[in-house]
């Protein structure tokens, strides 16, 4: 899966090179400055001598009006369509480029102190120095970022870059006509404010992984079609020798950290269909939303156990490969690896797996007291060969018959604590308590564990120790089954999850700190605009 730069971006971020060595030789050469200033000064001067009082009546209340609501309108709105598409990484990306668009403005015009045009009537609203034009600047940074975010790659983008490059150029040209700033500061404000959203959003939201999509589908899945689609095809039949004929995306809500898929096989010396196996396609993308989920927790909770970070998407794909043996070799139901396909060195890998043909889900079967015994057995087998899931959900447990098995086992913990097993036992409780009741589970659950382990285990058991989609089925289920365990199980007192380090304090102080810089360069761009007082 090879990423790079595509033409446009290409020949724009050249362009943007070249205007910015440029700029700075003019800058860093006194002559040369200062005969560009003159230029420039004159420019300006003869524009003011040819204005009417008409238009320029008209310009300066249009761009007041531009002046004060470009950037809400746009950013706001951009954020506000973002966010009811559950586009996140792209409502991140828009307003971080938006934001360090704004300071690297604010910080060069304070470097360059280049004062407003001379000799002439200034008859638009202005602020601060001239030198990048920051209106300019924020307008491109809102526009180019609007467009990269919302609209799709192709036809419909080109046209939108081009009528915001136009209408860049016309709010460019007001600023000259009115003698705001001179055509120079306004075209480092445009290189400045395109050319950051453009980087922005090629390294961090490139459409091969975050496309611009209008679905409402799991945003944790990538696209399977196209190059990715052939990618992993050539790479399982030559990594794995098997020919891949068919591949179809498993859109399971509880599948957020990785993009599943059935691959359907057959045959390459008969002909004849194949085995289907399973796959979990794991990139940078799932990399770092567990970083970020690792850092909330942190955040709020301090560092539960193994919260430490996975460095490369490798290692978390051969996490999940390596645990996935260690539970076989334990006797829990597991889908036997085939083994881990590279798609791209670094990047994205895949694991495939055998697929549990004719399993349902725990949340759509029906439970007997057989599978009720065997999904315990497998929190008692997790216990005895010293591992713990860690991610016990009905998604993550599969039913056939009287078989339990266990997928997903990612995050799984070698030689856990005691509380880190605990929760195991609770959310296994609960999970077969919603397809029964709490008295069956607890009695069943009696016959392999003793009082004291039910007891302790619900003692551990609170809101972030219960998966997202467990939480969810039990308030949808209505019945207060943690009230219910902790009434049938011996007595003990809460177990806190809260930690407290030197490493959360810093992380508390470093996020408050960042965020009041967020806050106060927004409040000055608010005030610039005459938005505040």
């Amino acid at each position: 899966m090879p990423r790079s730069f595509d033409g446009p971006t290409v020949t724009w971020l050249l362009i943007a090179a070249g205007f910015s060595a440029v700029w700075l030789i003019v800058l860093l050469v006194p002559a040369l400055s200062e005969a560009v200033s003159v230029r420039e000064g004159e420019l300006v001067v003869d524009v003011a001598d040819a204005r009417s009082d008409g238009l320029s009546s008209s310009l300066s209340s249009i761009y007041s009006v531009l002046y004060t609501w470009t950037v809400p309108i746009i950013g706001w709105g951009t954020v506000a369509a973002l966010i009811v598409f559950r586009r996140w990484r792209h409502v991140l990306v828009f307003l971080g480029s938006l934001l360090i668009v704004l300071a690297v403005t604010y910080a060069v015009e304070g470097i360059v102190r280049r004062p407003r045009p001379f000799g002439v009537v200034i008859e638009g609203r202005w602020d601060g120095y001239a030198h990048p034009s920051w209106t300019v600047a924020a307008a491109a940074a809102v526009l180019f970022g609007a467009v990269l975010s919302l609209a799709p790659p192709g036809r419909i983008r080109r046209i939108a870059l081009i009528v915001s490059s136009v209408a860049l150029v016309a709010y460019a040209m007001v600023e000259t006509y009115l003698g705001v700033s001179h055509p120079t500061d306004q075209l480092t404000a445009i290189v400045l404010g395109a050319t950051l959203p453009v980087l922005a959003f090629r390294i961090f939201a490139p459409d091969e992984v975050f496309p611009v999509s209008y679905t409402r589908g799991n945003t944790a899945h990538l696209d399977l079609t196209g190059a990715r689609g052939r990618a992993i095809r050539e790479a399982v039949e030559s990594q794995l020798g098997v020919e891949i004929v068919d591949i179809k995306p498993i859109g399971s809500e509880g599948s957020a950290g990785s993009t599943p898929m059935r691959l359907y096989t057959v045959d390459r010396d008969t002909g004849d269909v194949g085995p289907v196996l399973f796959a979990k396609l794991l990139a940078r993308s799932h990399l770092r939303s567990d970083r970020w989920y690792k850092l909330g927790r942190t955040l709020l909770y301090g560092r539960l156990e193994d919260e430490n970070k996975f460095e490369t998407v490798r290692r978390l794909v051969q996490q999940e490969d390596y645990l996935g043996l260690r539970m076989e070799a334990a006797g829990i139901r597991v889908p036997r690896t085939h083994g881990v396909i590279e798609i791209t060195p670094e990047r994205e890998y895949m694991l495939v797996t055998d697929f549990l043909d004719g399993y349902k889900e725990m949340g759509d079967s029906d439970v007997s007291v057989a599978v009720i015994d065997g999904a315990l057995g497998i929190v008692r087998k997790l216990w005895d060969a010293g591992l713990a899931h860690r991610d016990v959900k009905p998604a993550n447990l599969m039913v056939k018959g009287d078989e339990v098995a266990l997928i997903d086992v990612a995050f799984a913990q070698v030689r856990p604590s005691p509380w880190r097993q605990a929760v195991d036992l609770a959310n296994m409780m609960l999970v077969l308590a919603l397809r029964s009741d709490a008295e069956t589970v607890y009695e069943r659950a009696l016959l392999q564990f003793s009082p004291a382990d039910i007891g302790e285990a619900f003692a551990a058991s609170k809101g972030i120790t219960i998966p997202t989609q467990l939480r969810n089925d039990l308030k949808a289920d209505g019945r207060d089954l943690l009230a219910r365990f902790r009434q049938l199980a011996p007595s003990y007192q809460a177990i806190s999850v809260q930690r407290w380090s030197w490493r959360r304090i810093g992380l508390i102080v470093w996020v408050v700190v960042a965020a009041l810089l967020i806050v106060l360069l927004g409040l000055d761009y608010f005030q610039r605009v005459g938005m505040l007082p």
